[in-house]
Formats: structure tokens, C-alpha cells, sequence
């Protein structure tokens, strides 16, 4: 019996977090962020300014804690998504397979489209475009273990993880950015698709899925490699 107040709590509790949200990044796409303040906020999304800061601290908390919410009901979204039998495939098929895993991910985008505008557009804060890329680095290694571990695949990748990840989330960021701006020319298959054939056809032999042969470079030779040349160089 308990519950029942609890749930009409929450339901308040988010309906009242969308409006401000909604409100925010209506008001940012309409005149910028800094022109923005806490009252024309609350004025938008009809909410008491008592109320605002029950939630939030200030319009920067606000950004930064959607942004948040809004990549891990991304996350939430794509670790729950059926793909089976990975470790048995080709590369083909492989790609083939993830082709509606990003076609997910391009939706969640279209469903968020204002959010993500206000961000690649460089409005908000610094921290904001910051958190968002950090939050898609880490949600591509989620799903990397997720899958890995659920194939009892080994990763052996050919170059550091973070450099592999942080490439990736770049490369969408960057294409979802020309891709809002152009108001979606291509549908959320077709750029599924794209990003697939541009992106993902090399990722298993990056990430050492099918095991490493002798000319393969580890990240511990890169290191080496690394150190060896700086050395060489401060030695001429």
C-alpha cells in the first residue's frame, strides 16, 4: 500500500525535472546559455523557483545532471538490446548485426535532439560537452564488456583502449553534430548504417578479438615505442 504515494511522488518528482529540462534547453537554442537565468526557467516551465532549487542547485547542475540522466538512459537502452551469437561471425556479419544497435543509439539522439544541439553547438558549459563525451567513452567500454563477457571473448587490443574509445566517441559526436545542424537529411537507419561501414567493420581486429598474431603491436610495445623515441630524441 506503501507504494502507491512513493510512485505518485516520483512521477511528480520527473514530470517536474522534464519541464525545467525542456524549459532550459528551449531557452538556450532561443537566445544562449549565458543569457539565461534561473527565473526565466522556472517562468518557462511553470515551476516555483522554491521548487527548482529542490533539485538543482543552479541552471549549470541542471545541464550537467541531464546530460547525465540522459546518456545513461542511452546506455540503459543499448546493454539491454538482443544481439546474439557475436563470437561466431564474420566481420560482415558482425557489422551487420550492430547496424540497429546504432540505429538505437541515433534514435535515442532524435527523441533528445534538443539536448544534444545545445551541447555540440558549444552552448553550456565547458564541464557539459565534456561530461557528455567522458559519458560516451565510458558507456562504449560498458558495452564492450557487456558483450565480451557475455561471448566469452578475451580483449587483446592493438592500441590502448582509451585511445580506441575516445576516437570512437569522437567520430559520432562529430557526425551527430553535422547530422543535427543539417536537420537529419538521413534517416536513423541510414546513418546506422554509415557510421557502421565508416567506424565499426574494424573494430574487432582493433579491439584483438580474433587474437594476436606476431606483427600485431601491443599498447605495451606503443609505450615502448613511445619512451624509446623521446629517449632517442633527447639524446640527438
Amino acid at each position: 500500500m506503501s507504494s502507491l504515494p512513493t510512485q505518485k511522488i516520483d512521477r511528480r518528482v520527473s514530470r517536474t525535472r522534464r519541464k525545467l529540462q525542456q524549459a532550459l534547453f528551449t531557452l538556450i537554442l532561443e537566445k544562449g546559455y549565458d543569457s539565461v537565468t534561473v527565473e526565466e526557467i522556472t517562468s518557462r516551465g511553470d515551476v516555483g523557483r522554491t521548487t527548482f532549487y529542490l533539485h538543482y542547485r543552479d541552471k549549470e547542475d541542471l545541464l550537467l545532471q541531464t546530460v547525465s540522466d540522459v546518456v545513461d538512459d542511452l546506455v540503459d537502452q543499448l546493454a539491454r538490446y538482443p544481439i546474439e551469437d557475436l563470437k561466431h561471425r564474420s566481420d560482415a556479419e558482425l557489422g551487420e548485426l550492430l547496424v540497429p544497435v546504432i540505429s538505437l543509439a541515433f534514435q535515442h539522439v532524435a527523441k533528445n535532439a534538443d539536448l544534444y544541439r545545445v551541447l555540440l553547438r558549444g552552448e553550456g558549459t565547458y564541464d557539459a560537452l565534456q561530461r557528455l563525451r567522458r559519458s560516451l567513452s565510458d558507456a562504449i567500454e560498458s558495452l564492450i564488456v557487456h558483450f565480451t563477457a557475455r561471448e566469452n571473448l578475451v580483449l587483446n587490443p592493438q592500441v590502448p583502449l582509451e585511445v580506441f574509445l575516445n576516437s570512437l566517441a569522437g567520430a559520432w559526436i562529430g557526425l551527430l553534430a553535422w547530422w543535427l545542424e543539417e536537420n537529419m537529411p538521413y534517416t536513423t537507419d541510414q546513418m546506422a548504417i554509415m557510421f557502421q561501414r565508416m567506424f565499426m567493420r574494424s573494430t574487432r581486429q582493433v579491439l584483438g578479438l580474433h587474437g594476436q598474431t606476431s606483427s600485431d603491436t601491443t599498447p605495451n610495445d606503443l609505450s615502448h615505442d613511445r619512451s624509446h623515441d623521446e629517449s632517442h630524441d633527447q639524446a640527438t
